[in-house]
């Protein structure tokens, strides 16, 4: 079996989102052969200006000219082939749809939908996959009942176990990566500026320097590096977000932070099929609603070093046993009819063999 992993490109210095693509990437080529098929950023980034667009769409035939050449290659093989597509946008749609002429060459052809999309608008984009992927379950109904494509939810996921972490070697106090709520965030970082007895609460970026982006690869390490030496992190649910409609999955932020053994202070999200996503004690400690009671409560679970520890080995244990690329992988491959491969099996054994050593560990009152 050979996976073609057709994505935005994680070489150059497109948006931020394809990071979490670098996670996926790197446990699928742990359990499968791998093809990484590139699309250049600047061709399916939603630009502003008429001008901007036009030369954005100019380029996709090119980009599909070259793809097809590649495809013709890598589908030389015994298969059987499938192709896994990491959608962000409509945009993306486009340029699979110009590879037309090697379609057939995939057996199985997977949308892998990883952000939000109008399912109206990209119908008959999306009606040429066999399958779609869904983050969203909310969205991926959507998807089922207007595209009339089979669908598969497939929540937020990442590489845990090539990251998982349990250290207590954890300088950072409180984390804050991305979308946040503005005024409690200025509330905190305020009171933590106030004296060097407060809490540290770092406000990180993995493009620190915006003229100087590095592969997505390098980012996803920055990120990953940055929650395993935190304590704490916030995490809110998208619902009120414009861009998710008012739905709420779980997003990657949360599994990120179970990975890293991190403390997720926040709200859990709502949507459907999330409550079986979190349904362990302590998976999210919801903020109190009053502002004032906030910086209270999480000076309390700051201090609270055995609870600390316990969440982080629990969070870390749970996102192995849930949320790791490989058990997507398994469940896809499942829905499509196809063997486990022996690389698969492997490293799902592998993975709960890990996750009992950590509870073990945490048991036994030591951190690995």
């Amino acid at each position: 079996m050979k996976i073609h992993f057709l994505s935005r490109s994680l070489h150059d210095g497109g948006h931020v989102s394809r990071n979490n693509s670098a996670g996926h990437l790197q446990a699928c080529a742990s359990v499968a052969e791998i093809t990484e098929l590139a699309i250049p950023s600047h061709c399916v980034e939603k630009l502003d200006g008429p001008w901007r667009k036009l030369r954005s769409l100019r380029r996709i035939p090119g980009v599909g000219r070259t793809l097809i050449d590649r495809i013709k290659e890598e589908t030389r093989s015994r298969g059987p082939h499938v192709l896994i597509h990491t959608i962000l946008s409509g945009w993306d749609l486009r340029v699979a749809g110009r590879l037309a002429p090697v379609w057939d060459r995939f057996d199985h052809r997977v949308a892998n939908v990883i952000e939000n999309l109008d399912p109206a608008r990209s119908a008959r984009h999306l009606s040429r996959y066999d399958l779609a992927a869904c983050f969203c379950d909310d969205l991926r109904g959507e998807i089922e009942r207007q595209v009339g494509v089979p669908t598969l939810h497939w929540p937020a996921h990442t590489d845990v176990l090539g990251h998982v972490s349990v250290g207590d070697r954890r300088p950072v106090d409180l984390l804050e990566v991305g979308r946040r709520d503005r005024g409690r965030y200025e509330r905190i970082e305020s009171f933590c500026r106030a004296s060097s007895e407060r809490p540290f609460i770092l406000d990180f970026s993995t493009r620190p320097n915006a003229g100087h982006s590095a592969p997505a690869a390098v980012e996803f390490e920055r990120l990953m590096n940055a929650y395993a030496r935190s304590r704490a992190t916030f995490c809110e649910t998208p619902a009120t977000a414009a861009r998710f409609n008012g739905r709420g999955p779980l997003t990657a932020r949360w599994v990120h932070a179970w990975t890293s053994g991190c403390t997720v202070l926040g709200a859990k999200p709502d949507g459907r099929g999330v409550d079986d996503l979190t349904d362990w004690p302590e998976s999210t400690l919801e903020l109190p609603k009053d502002p004032e009671d906030q910086i209270p409560f999480i000076l309390d679970v700051l201090a609270d070093e055995r609870g600390m520890r316990r969440r982080r080995h629990r969070n870390a244990a749970e996102a192995l046993r849930r949320h790791d690329t490989r058990h997507r992988i398994a469940s896809l491959l499942d829905r499509l009819g196809l063997d486990r491969p022996d690389r698969l099996r492997a490293k799902l054994a592998a993975i709960e063999c890990k996750a009992e050593s950590i509870e073990a560990a945490a048991d036994g009152g030591t951190s690995s």
